[in-house]
């Protein structure tokens, strides 16, 4: 709120003689500066005092009190003497904080520290700011929120160079949370007006300070580095991100906020607004041709939402096989796929069926997380109550529209069909793999080895397990297979490949994946769903 200045009084405001200090300047009639000011006066930051609380109520900002109340009559909160952080600058050359009120965006004003009141005194302009606590940022961030805060500090500046203003020097130190995800400056005193001789030097170099405080909070390393193949695979599947944006505001090819912010806002909006691809979905599971009974099980549940032309999908895909025997390995994986199943139905389905919710990486990646924690939780207390060694080894993907996030718990595989090829995601945590990982082994021979059943990771055995985490883009013509070992041993990569490509309905596909894996011996139990991914 802007108040209108009065007069400056001859003598301090009866009963607060003793918080005045000689010569300490009144403004207002309210506020006086807690130190005296240098004579002459500069430009620049400092803290006031306000000695009538009462005019405008702190917590609540209420005008509707009587002098020298106590507590306000709106909100009850207590009307004592307070200080404030505050900017002082010439009137006719502001700075710094007094050229907020320039900017008529509420966005902008939005990110910038809220200003409470101006008062003008001896051609001095004095901007009493709020003084209210910001969390900090909690460093580093990860792509999605950088881009969000990046969007919103590149349209900020979009504002200010549009009035004629320069940002200046800025921090991650000067960056909190006003909200989640909602950024605001703790200050602006390096704010002032540009001529037209120096905008285009002065507003390059806001640019550079906005490239220098992203990578910062991501803590993007400006090193030479060696992708491998996975890397590279998901770096050719985006044609922008914010690390190209940053280098081509280094090397000056941008130059302009307008420019970066719609390329940011862009980013940003690809992030959290997955393409809403179909998925198509089949799933079979058999006994094998050895063991007696199943302890593979899984999940499998496809979603899609179509509502006022927009269309939402979420696919949940679980595979686990069970270990401990008979009346055990069964109960482990049953539990693993319910309870993992549970959580995110309960904690991301619910909500994206009451309404749109962005997407964010990030959190999607712990939300999976939870749900392998759950299931493993669920198998671990179960296990000490039937005082049995029960386990199970888990894979699974949440897919929402073009974004998968996949987990990996023992050697349950998932594989990204791309392009008429077969490529594994997870990695094996069993013992063959770890030879192979050693040099010790060749990968052909994991399928002989007397070992090959030896896990090292497993849901059950331990509170808190290890879990492997991907985020994977998906296609239109991708798909996902989720398969547990009696699947991928018995029938091998080329000849999983060989079968998705030429069986296009995903449920024939399944039975036929399982048919090949009986064929081959069916040593073990067997589980398999396949995804299509399709526009």
């Amino acid at each position: 709120m802007l108040a209108s200045p009065l007069d400056p009084p001859t003598q301090p405001i009866a009963g607060e003689e003793e918080l005045m200090e000689p010569n300490l300047p009144l403004f207002a009639n309210r506020f006086a500066p807690t130190h005296p000011l240098t004579e002459p006066w500069s430009t620049g930051p400092l803290e006031v005092r306000d000695l009538a609380p009462w005019q405008r109520c702190w917590a609540c900002g209420s005008t509707a009190n009587e002098a020298h109340e106590s507590y306000c009559i709106d909100c009850g909160a207590a009307l004592e003497t307070r200080v404030y952080p505050a900017f002082l600058s010439p009137r006719d050359t502001p700075s710094g904080p007094a050229l907020i009120d320039r900017l008529a965006d509420p966005l902008a004003r939005a990110i910038l520290p809220e200003v409470l009141e101006q008062h003008d005194l001896d051609g001095w302009r004095l901007t009493v700011l709020n003084d209210s606590e910001l969390p900090p940022l909690s460093t580093p961030l990860d792509e999605t929120t950088a881009l969000t805060i990046g969007a919103a500090l590149a349209q900020l500046l979009v504002n200010l160079h549009g009035s004629h203003i320069a940002l200046g020097k800025l921090t991650v130190e000067d960056l909190g949370l006003s909200g989640p995800q909602q950024i605001r400056l703790r200050q602006v005193n390096q704010l002032r007006l540009v001529n037209d001789d120096e905008r285009e030097t002065v507003f390059y170099a806001d640019l550079v300070v906005l490239a220098e405080i992203l990578e910062r909070l991501m803590a993007i390393p400006r090193t030479t580095q060696r992708l491998d193949e996975q890397a590279l695979i998901e770096a050719t599947q985006i044609t922008d991100s914010l690390g190209t944006v940053l280098r081509q505001i280094r090397t000056g090819e941008l130059r302009d906020a307008t420019t970066v912010a719609t390329r940011l806002s862009a980013l940003r909006d690809e992030r959290t607004h997955p393409i809403p691809l179909i998925q198509m979905a089949g799933s079979y599971t058999d006994v094998g041709r050895v063991r007696d009974h199943n302890e593979d099980s899984l999940f499998r549940l496809t979603v899609c939402l179509e509502n006022n032309g927009q269309r939402q999908s979420c696919g949940i895909y679980i595979v686990a096989d069970g270990m401990g025997g008979h009346a055990a390995g069964e109960v482990a994986s049953g539990l693993a796929v319910r309870n993992a199943a549970r959580l995110l139905i309960d904690n991301y389905l619910q909500q994206m069926i009451a309404g749109s919710r962005l997407y964010h990486e990030s959190e999607m990646r712990e939300l999976v997380r939870q749900a392998v924690l759950s299931a493993n939780e669920a198998i671990y207390h179960e296990g000490h109550a039937q005082a049995n060694d029960m386990g199970a080894t888990l894979t699974m993907a949440l897919v929402i529209g073009d974004r998968a996030v996949i987990a990996n718990v023992g050697d349950s595989r998932t594989y990204l069909f791309r392009n008429g090829k077969l490529r594994r995601i997870s990695k094996d945590h069993s013992l063959v793999m770890r030879l192979v990982e050693l040099g010790h082994l060749q990968e052909e021979d994991i399928y002989t080895h007397p070992q090959r059943n030896a896990v090292l990771r497993s849901l059950g055995d331990r509170t808190k397990p290890e879990i492997d985490l991907y985020s994977v883009r998906l296609f239109a013509g991708d798909a996902l297979l989720l398969c547990s070992d009696g699947q991928w041993e018995m029938t091998r990569d080329p000849e999983m490949e060989r079968i998705i490509t030429e069986i296009a309905d995903p449920q024939q596909a399944c039975e036929a994946l399982v048919a090949s894996a009986n064929q081959a011996g069916g040593e073990d139990n067997i589980a398999v769903i396949l995804v299509r991914i399709m526009p």
